[in-house]
């Protein structure tokens, strides 16, 4: 009988150990929520041609010392027309007051408003690192990120308003750790790793236009 029950037990599938800690605490830190309130304010200047918005994006992003990185993704999809295409969203705060003084025009207090923000305003000397991409129409962009062990993470995706992003993050042994599937393009996450591994990070467009979004991870 004991044979049978070995036996048994041996035949029987076994499921890889996930790697997020439960930990019902966990919460965005204010940090992560200055780049989120940085991120909206850039999407609500594009989508509503408001130099002030996103010269107030500008702001938070310098004084926050955000440091723009190259991610490096795999992703699949056809390229949506840009003639489609509405919304845009940066956390570059040179980009950011260039395009705010395009809309500008000739009003001198909010060009004065860029002048100081891009010669007055001092940041962290070491900033949060983030990255800027876009995801196709109906697809899914993909990377692969280190976490620490016992350290909160989080990650972070604010897309430019013109479609729903949803955001899944797997462990190394592909257990579906952290979630955000609502219907807004703003996610965020955050878990507790057992021990330093990859985790693979998924952005899935689910609308019928190109998403570009910014991208924060810890």
């Amino acid at each position: 009988m004991k044979n049978l029950l070995l036996a048994v037990a041996f035949l029987l599938p076994v499921t890889a150990a996930a790697q997020e800690e439960k930990d019902n605490t966990l919460v965005v830190p204010q940090s992560e929520n200055l780049i989120r309130m940085a991120a909206q304010l850039s999407k609500f200047g594009y989508a509503n041609d408001d130099a002030l918005s996103l010269i107030q994006a500008a702001r938070l992003s310098k004084k926050a010392g955000l440091v723009k990185e190259e991610r490096e993704k795999t992703g699949s999809g056809t390229e949506t027309p840009a003639g489609d295409k509405k919304g845009n969203i940066s956390l570059d705060p040179e980009q950011l007051l260039a395009d705010a003084k395009a809309k500008a025009g000739d009003d001198g207090v909010l060009l004065a408003l860029i002048d100081e923000v891009k010669n007055n305003v001092r940041g962290a000397t070491n900033g949060a690192r983030y990255a800027e991409s876009s995801v196709n129409a109906g697809s899914t962009d993909v990377y692969n990120i280190t976490f620490d062990a016992n350290k909160q993470a989080t990650v972070v995706v604010i897309g430019d308003g013109d479609t729903d992003l949803d955001l899944y993050v797997y462990d190394e042994n592909n257990n579906l750790i952290a979630k955000d599937v609502d219907y807004t393009d703003d996610c965020v996450v955050t878990f507790n790793p057992r021990w330093t591994g990859l985790f693979v990070i998924k952005i899935v467009n689910r609308g019928n236009v190109y998403n570009n979004y910014v991208l924060r991870t810890n």
